[in-house]
């Protein structure tokens, strides 16, 4: 269980020690990992240290969730095929960000980051990425949401292990 400690402590230490998200940053970033981890016990580890986001957060990382839901599969299959039709936002009757009402698009982002790379959806990690950078948000603050989403996928496949190892 050496691993699995690793991993706790990596997780622990970014949601206690936040020198790289600042308050919002890091709760968009962590609830969305702990939702789009579908692990309960990774939901209770990032509840011990981050309070629950108010319902307008909680609004706008459900749609950050449900949204890459939905493009990190589509674009990572658009990069396969070479089709003449679709292969956009539009095509997937996505109403544009400003017509979702976020209050925080900066966190948003973060949220959108952590789920894309969580997914394994490359094409709109990248675009989420492109968008963090192009408000100033430093590289640091960056790598530590995607330490965080890699460490909650990494501990809900753990999760998922032990509960089929002991039976439950």
């Amino acid at each position: 269980m050496m691993v699995i400690n690793d991993q706790i402590a990596l997780l622990t230490s970014l949601l206690t020690q936040p020198k790289e998200l600042n308050n919002d940053n890091l709760i968009y970033a962590a609830w969305a990992a702990a939702l789009n981890s579908q692990s309960k016990n990774v939901v209770e580890h990032i509840a011990k240290y981050i309070p629950r986001p108010n319902s307008e957060a909680l609004m706008a990382i459900e749609s950050a969730i449900s949204r890459m839901g939905v493009t990190n599969p589509y674009f990572i299959a658009r990069q396969f095929v070479n089709i003449e039709a679709g292969g956009s936002l539009d095509a997937l009757h996505f109403r544009p960000l400003q017509a979702l009402n976020i209050a925080n698009e900066t966190a948003y982002h973060y949220a959108c980051v952590v789920v894309s790379l969580m997914n394994g959806g490359h094409v709109c990690f990248r675009s989420h990425v492109n968008s963090l950078l192009a408000v100033n948000e430093s590289a640091a603050s960056i790598d530590a949401a995607m330490r965080l989403g890699a460490v909650c996928s990494s501990l809900s496949k753990r999760a998922f292990i032990d509960d089929i190892l002991n039976g439950e």
